[in-house]
């Protein structure tokens, strides 16, 4: 009976190949809770801005838009009570709401960025075989 040889480097190379696999699983599972929690605060950014956008039609915001932009020389005159106007006219915490599903949104943009690229990596890494398999 003939023996076979094993070739010289086998195991080290089975072994980077299954923690490749292992990265691609938990990359994947990563970026479809990302995709998911993106989706999510799209659709809650789109009813903030509704919300807010129903709030300020019905706040005094309205008439010192417009000042601003029918006469600024007297908006400039007179800014520190006209700051002070828009403070007491500008609905707080709906736009703290808005600030906040922006702020995660462009959080979850990011994170799904980065797992989208270490996922192409991968990939990349297992098509062009650099684990060592032939």
């Amino acid at each position: 009976m003939k023996e076979t040889k094993t070739p010289r480097g086998l195991f080290a190379r089975i072994i980077k190949r299954l923690g490749l696999e292992k990265q691609l699983r938990t990359i994947k599972r990563n970026l479809g809770f990302f995709i998911g929690g993106l989706v999510f605060f799209v659709l809650l950014s789109v009813f903030a801005v509704i919300g807010l956008h129903e709030v300020l039609a019905e706040s005094s915001f309205g008439p010192y838009l417009s000042l601003v932009f029918s006469d600024p020389w007297m908006v400039l005159k007179n800014w520190h009570s006209f700051t002070f106007s828009i403070f007491e006219s500008v609905p707080g915490a709906n736009l703290v709401i808005l600030l906040f599903v922006v702020a995660v949104l462009l959080t979850f943009v990011r994170l799904v960025s980065i797992y989208f690229n270490k996922f192409l990596s991968i990939i990349k890494n297992i098509n062009k075989k650099q684990y060592g398999h032939k």
